[in-house]
């Protein structure tokens, strides 16, 4: 069994079994993402990572919910999960 090499999710590099969800290969999700297992809602973890964007990049929320939007999009986890809001 192959080890995903970063989280489909956030993108984190999962260099060993332990910074995968439950210590488990087979999930290609890191400890954060998923840390039951389970990937987290969209809304959740996009809050998620735009608090962690805040902190490791010194933005205000505003800044960082738009970066934190536009990266996962790119995500495989995330692909078509945010949708523009309706006009």
């Amino acid at each position: 069994m192959t080890m995903a090499v970063s989280c489909e999710s956030c993108g984190m590099p999962l260099a060993g079994a332990e910074l995968h969800a439950l210590s488990d290969p087979a999930i290609p999700y890191c400890i954060h993402c998923a840390p039951d297992g389970t990937l987290q809602a969209p809304a959740e973890r996009l809050e998620r990572f735009t608090q962690w964007m805040m902190g490791q990049e010194g933005l205000d929320y505003a800044t960082a919910h738009e970066r934190a939007l536009a990266y996962l999009k790119t995500m495989p986890a995330w692909k078509g999960s945010f949708q523009p809001a309706s006009e």
